[in-house]
């Protein structure tokens, strides 16, 4: 789907019109707009701002190699990403293993993008929070969501941050918000805008946020406050009201740009720099090669972790075997052979599985399009919010308000999905680890697992049973609840003197 916001991003990046900067400040972000030295102003300023908004929101997607995705991933059960190796203190194996210290690259680079989209977002709402023409109430709103939405992502890695609404003087630094202060702001913001979004956009504006995708939200909120009443509520609007529907098929959700699941996603154009590059970051080139896939590299990074693919039943689609005739499928594991019926890796007495070799079970969860832009920039979208998930959310929901069977009812239709037997005479206590299980094997790699693991009490456990498998010994920091939360980057700490590090770095 070519839509105007691909044009709005491609647009943006090639010209890098930037408007303003703040260097000196805590937050040294540039501020993309399409205004530039006329100084546009009213609507048509607000609307170009708000668009400025949108190249920040590439950063939650594949569209890097470093991305918000790939650390909140690596640091759950699910994921494992192979750079530099499998060793603790590495620069992958302090994601793959909770041990990143306040230097860690990824620590800083979380930080910054997502105050870059605080920063964009901002200046939308200061300059033209108060008019009062249609079009522009709709741009503020529209930066109100991805400003909350953003907090909400450092909160939920970092824990309270610094607040910033736009107008503050930043010169003396700021403190962190309390945990009440930022609940209360994300939820508001929120809740401000529910009514202000249209229910849908034209395919000109896909991508930008929706009412559903703000209720979407909202469910999730609520749920990791454990407002088991309100996550239900809202999770159920969203069901029956939005117009949303499953597709019939799992792998067509990644594969299939704009289909009637996405509730939001952030969009990917098939050009340098610009698209969906998770296939190419997972793929290694003995395996591209067996699979007769051209015109895509091999960075040989993401994949699945070993210990979580074994988790799935077998004939599950959603880990359904890579097809090398077909190039349909997701995963590769076990040992892959070539044309001539020699193993990938090993020798012909001793092959070496993929997962043995790779440290990894390869996963082309979105889809694998030959001939790409640098070999990598595919034009797969990378939903944010999609119905799958609420279902699962309103799920979780109902079974912790006692009302099991009707969470089942809930889990059941992704379990038919995926051609695997349903779910039935569970107890309350049967169905929360059903349920989590669940929400592992149909939204791995998509963002929620961190939050999830977190909520459930089990982020350090499961962390510390990937530990236990790749390095063989007890992970001697599994109880050290600190761990839950990311350590302030050394930057941001030497930007702003009443910033205070996190417990336990």
């Amino acid at each position: 789907m070519k839509t105007n916001i691909k044009f709005i991003l491609s647009g943006i990046f090639a010209t890098s019109l930037v408007c303003a900067s703040c260097s000196k400040d805590m937050l040294k972000e540039n501020l993309y707009s399409q205004v530039g030295a006329t100084n546009v102003s009213g609507p048509q300023g607000a609307a170009l701002l708000t668009n400025g908004i949108y190249p920040y929101i590439q950063f939650l997607s594949y569209n890097g190699g470093n991305n918000w995705l790939l650390t909140t991933e690596a640091n759950t059960d699910e994921f494992f990403c192979n750079w530099g190796g499998t060793p603790e203190t590495g620069w992958a194996g302090a994601q793959n293993f909770l041990n990143l210290d306040a230097s860690h690259s990824m620590v800083g680079l979380i930080w910054d993008s997502l105050y870059k989209i605080v920063t964009q977002s901002n200046a939308v709402v200061t300059q033209y929070g108060s008019f009062t023409d249609a079009p522009t109430i709709q741009n503020v709103a529209q930066a109100r969501f991805w400003r909350a939405y953003a907090y909400q992502k450092l909160y939920s890695v970092y824990g309270p941050v610094p607040l910033v609404k736009g107008g503050e003087d930043l010169s003396k630094g700021i403190a962190k918000a309390t945990k009440a202060d930022m609940e209360t702001f994300i939820e508001a913001e929120m809740k401000a805008i529910e009514a202000v979004l249209p229910a849908t956009y034209s395919s000109s504006d896909y991508g930008r946020p929706s009412k559903w995708a703000v209720k979407a939200f909202l469910a999730r909120f609520y749920l990791n406050q454990k407002n088991w009443q309100k996550a239900s509520d809202y999770a159920k609007d969203v069901i029956t009201n939005s117009g949303a529907g499953l597709q019939t098929d799992y792998a067509s959700v990644f594969s299939k740009d704009g289909n009637s699941e996405i509730l939001l996603a952030v969009n990917e154009i098939a050009q340098a720099g610009k698209g969906n590059k998770y296939v190419a970051l997972s793929m290694e080139s003995n395996v591209r090669d067996a699979l007769g896939i051209t015109g895509v590299s091999a960075s040989n990074g993401y994949g699945m972790s070993t210990p979580f693919f074994r988790t799935f039943a077998s004939g599950d689609l959603r880990a359904a075997p890579f097809d090398a005739a077909t190039k349909t499928g997701i995963m590769v594991s076990g040992v892959l052979r070539k044309a001539d019926g020699s193993p990938v890796f090993g020798t012909a007495a001793n092959p070496v599985t993929v997962e043995q070799q790779l440290s990894r079970v390869l996963s082309f969860k979105f889809p694998v399009q030959a001939n790409i832009p640098n070999g990598e920039d595919a034009d797969a979208d990378v939903p944010l919010l999609r119905l799958g998930e609420t279902y699962l959310s309103y799920a979780e929901a109902q079974n912790e308000l006692g009302n099991t069977p009707e969470a089942l009812n809930y889990v059941n239709p992704l379990r038919r999905r995926a051609h695997v037997v349903e779910l039935s005479g569970l107890s309350q206590a049967a169905a929360r680890t059903a349920i989590l299980n669940e929400r592992g094997w149909e939204t791995y790699h998509e963002g929620y697992r961190r939050e999830d693991l977190v909520r459930a009490g089990l982020l350090l456990s499961k962390v510390a049973e990937k530990y236990q498998f790749y390095m063989g010994k007890p992970m001697s920091w599994a109880n050290n609840s600190d761990r839950l939360l990311l350590p302030i980057p050394t930057t941001a700490l030497q930007l702003n003197s009443l910033l205070k590090q996190n417990t336990g770095y």
